[in-house]
């Protein structure tokens, strides 16, 4: 009976000491910087052969019906080179590429959100209508035009609101003689449904504030990969923060924004890594200067990643890397399309970092503790291999809590 309330008391006494290590976050084994939790602008772009696929989150606010959406691409897409995908891939990447502290020593913007809500898409003047149709919850136009001023007439005809003074924005693509996917989420969506007929992956009801819809592919042929960022600047009003993860069969560096790593120029100490390094980031973003891009990640996707979301990705065989580019623009920085280019080297780049002495004295004061506590329990029992097992337990807990 002694020793089975010692092993009662123990465990007891083990619970209070990992509750309280938790409770106050000093002794948490990893620390995630977070610094991907609300971006603004997030996308993924695979290239791979002269083809890119690019992968869009958004969401909206209100009920929907004022939802558009404006993805200038470089070449004329069909029905079948569109589509949503899990968007779950995020999340993959997001814990793939995301700087994090470990102990052992030393918000959602369209690309182009432009609102109205309107009649149905019809020829305009200059403007090409080269197809409509559905994806999923989305309706979708694919044209061209050959006079800024006639798309902007068509978009606003249609129900897309394209605010005034950004003709020089559709000039750019107009004169590159690019195409435009304009879309709108269906008029069904925005009806009022039950948590139990949404479609997988959504959470919440639509309607909400914030809503996220399923993320939207866009797969085309291009000689280097793109970002459309330019667009950016229409419904651009104040800083976004942009966060792409660029996908290819080395890693990238833009051709047209100075793009250098984070550096960090100062020991991290303390539980509050989140702030630590987004000072680092501001700190070297300031010095890159404004409109630079930020390597945080580059290095292998993984056969974890190439396996389960390959298809999702549209990747071959082989191996593939990931660089993650973040950065804070106004509009003004917003002036070109982010291109895109094999980088010097293929040299790895991964923020992960030891947290100083001092973060690490509550782990360790509570992983002594752990011992003290099993050491002298197993002792009054009297029972050696209680008293192995013990130790046993704690020194489990104690490497989950360093």
């Amino acid at each position: 009976m002694r020793h089975a309330n010692c092993r009662i008391l123990l465990a007891a006494f083990l619970v209070v000491l990992v509750q309280i290590a938790w409770a106050d976050g000093g002794m948490f084994p990893w620390l995630s910087a977070g610094s991907a939790a609300s971006v603004d602008q997030r996308a993924i772009v695979v290239f791979d052969d002269g083809r890119e696929t690019l992968i869009l989150q958004t969401a909206y606010e209100g009920d929907g019906s004022d939802f558009a959406w404006v993805i200038p691409i470089p070449t004329l897409l069909g029905s079948g080179d569109i589509s949503t995908c899990d968007a779950a891939v995020f999340d993959e990447l997001y814990y793939l590429t995301e700087p994090s502290a470990y102990g052992g020593g030393h918000s959602a913007q369209a690309l182009c959100g432009c609102g109205g809500g309107g009649s149905e898409g019809q020829e305009f003047r200059s403007v090409r209508v080269w197809d409509t149709f559905q994806v999923d919850d989305y309706e979708l136009a694919i044209l061209s035009a050959t006079e800024s001023e006639d798309l902007e007439a068509w978009l606003n005809d249609n129900g897309y609101a394209f605010p005034p003074g950004h003709q020089a924005e559709l000039d750019h693509y107009v004169g590159a003689e690019w195409f435009f996917v304009a879309v709108k989420i269906s008029p069904s969506v925005t009806q009022d449904r039950s948590d139990d007929d949404l479609p997988p992956d959504v959470g919440g009801g639509y309607g909400e504030e914030g809503q996220e819809m399923r993320p939207l592919r866009l797969c085309f042929a291009t000689p280097e990969p793109v970002y459309p960022m330019r667009i950016s600047a229409v419904s651009t009003r104040d800083e976004v923060e942009v966060l792409l993860y660029v996908i290819a069969r080395y890693r990238v560096t833009a051709t047209n924004y100075n793009t250098q790593e984070v550096a960090l120029t100062s020991e991290f100490s303390g539980d509050d890594f989140p702030a630590y390094y987004e000072q680092q980031f501001r700190s070297t973003l300031a010095q890159a200067g404004a409109g630079s891009l930020l390597v945080e990640y580059a290095g292998p996707l993984g056969a974890y990643l190439t396996d389960r979301y390959g298809a999702e990705l549209g990747l071959g065989p082989g191996t593939f890397y990931v660089t993650r580019l973040r950065t804070y623009l106004r509009p003004e920085h917003m002036q070109q399309d982010v291109l895109l280019a094999q980088a010097a080297s293929d040299d790895r780049f991964d923020i992960r970092i030891a947290a100083a002495p001092d973060a690490l004295r509550p782990r360790l004061a509570g992983v002594g503790l752990l011992f003290l506590a099993a050491a002298t329990l197993g002792l009054v029992s009297g029972d050696r291999r209680a008293l192995l097992r013990l130790l046993l337990l704690a020194a489990i807990i104690g490497v989950l809590i360093l």
